[in-house]
């Protein structure tokens, strides 16, 4: 009776309880938006989590990644290890493997193949760029989110059903802005707001929900400033177009 009062949610219900149960996933860092989404998708139940991060715990990681604490810090636990242990204790019917490397466009296909979703837990748009060129080659969606300051962003792609990351950005972010990302700070919410905003998209996406947004959305949670809006693909793109 574990999923008891999540069977009981009228969008999901036992059947979509059962595709959880079946879904094979994978993260790709886990930080301040993995660290939550990986909690998310444990608990709900899915079939399987892939865990991918080199980093170890720092102590101005504990703010903001809530699966990690001091004594992870002293022992200069590796991210993703560490977090596959938590997690193991909190549903232990779930295979939770956590990889301790960097993804690269060398071991993406190793890494990411074999699952249904991918979901981005990093920091940084050269990864991102990875993942989304994996996924449209390989015509398996992924959950982009990113966040900075007070501010989040999130958006579900659909091989071949939307516009993929280069429609949205279609240059990388130079070495200056992403310095900027370090100057700027950012608060606790932040990265557990579109976490969970991502999670909750990746459980309609398992199981096959009407409701999946497709939608960019940003969202400013110091101001409360929210909008959502429709990217269209981009026919010349480098990566999804022609």
């Amino acid at each position: 009776m574990r999923y008891q009062r999540q069977i009981q949610f009228a969008g999901l219900g036992e059947e979509g309880q059962a595709k959880l149960g079946r879904a094979r996933v994978v993260q790709a860092g886990c930080g301040g938006l993995g660290s939550t989404l990986a909690q998310c998708m444990v608990r709900a139940g899915v079939g399987k989590l892939t865990i991918i991060d080199q980093d170890t715990a720092d102590i101005t990681n504990l703010h903001r990644q809530f699966l990690f604490d001091e004594a992870d810090v002293r022992k200069k636990a590796r991210k993703a290890v560490a977090a596959a242990e938590k997690l193991k204790n909190a549903d232990s019917g779930v295979e939770v493997v956590g990889i301790a490397t960097e993804l690269s466009s060398s071991n993406a296909d190793r890494l990411l193949s074999g699952h249904d979703l991918v979901l981005d837990g990093t920091d940084n748009m050269e990864t991102r760029y990875i993942i989304n060129d994996w996924c449209v080659k390989n015509n398996i969606p992924w959950i982009y989110g990113g966040v900075v300051g007070a501010t989040g962003v999130t958006m579900v792609v659909l091989p071949g059903k939307g516009p993929c990351l280069r429609c949205l950005h279609p240059e990388t972010e130079t070495d200056e802005s992403a310095a900027s990302v370090e100057a700027l700070g950012i608060i606790n919410t932040v990265p557990a707001f579109i976490a969970l905003l991502q999670a909750t998209e990746a459980m309609k996406l398992l199981i096959n929900s009407p409701d999946l947004i497709l939608d960019l959305r940003i969202t400013d949670l110091w101001s409360g400033d929210y909008q959502r809006i429709s990217v269209k693909q981009d026919p010349q793109c480098l990566c999804c177009g022609g």
